[in-house]
């Protein structure tokens, strides 16, 4: 039925109607993609997710931006090696972290990894500096507040990596 609207209408009248609606539409559209980029990124779709849980995908984190010095690293025996966990404690005194709690995993959890990182979200760049040296941990956020990593030792664990290339004071 456009044509009984039009049929009397100019050719250039038409041709601005058609524009007018062209233009109206490809600002509707972009109103719509930027108002769902930025449901993505409220609802956390995208972000920075350089670590990721245990559900077995693990991504190399950025360059670590904090010293060893700054990083507190419990560090909890899960084997049946007796003193593992406190020699990789000083292990890791020597490469330069602050080590606080030394003793077998208070969880008494399997850990199927050759080890896991436990951390809260304050956590998070604390954890990334520590799985620098460690050789393909298990991930696991939990709720804590504060930013201790918890490194537990699993019966594959053997020892740490060498200090990556560029790493601050390791």
């Amino acid at each position: 039925m456009g044509y009984v609207r039009t049929a009397g209408m100019s050719t250039a009248a038409r041709r601005r109607r058609r524009r007018t609606a062209l233009v109206l539409t490809a600002l509707i559209g972009v109103v719509a993609a930027v108002g769902l980029y930025a449901t993505a990124y409220y609802m956390g779709w995208l972000g920075d997710d350089d670590l990721t849980t245990a559900d077995g995908t693990n991504i190399t984190p950025p360059a670590p931006t904090l010293a060893p010095a700054e990083v507190t690293v419990n560090v909890y025996n899960a084997t049946q090696i007796s003193g593992l966990a406190g020699r990789i404690a000083n292990e890791l005194k020597d490469r330069g972290f602050t080590v606080g709690t030394v003793s077998n995993d208070p969880l008494r959890e399997t850990v199927e990894a050759p080890a896991a990182l436990r951390y809260g979200d304050a956590g998070r760049p604390y954890a990334a500096v520590l799985k620098t040296i460690v050789n393909e941990p298990g991930l696991h956020p939990d709720t804590r507040t504060d930013t201790a990593v918890d490194f537990v030792l699993g019966n594959g664990f053997t020892e740490l990596n060498p200090v990556p290339a560029g790493t601050p004071n390791c």
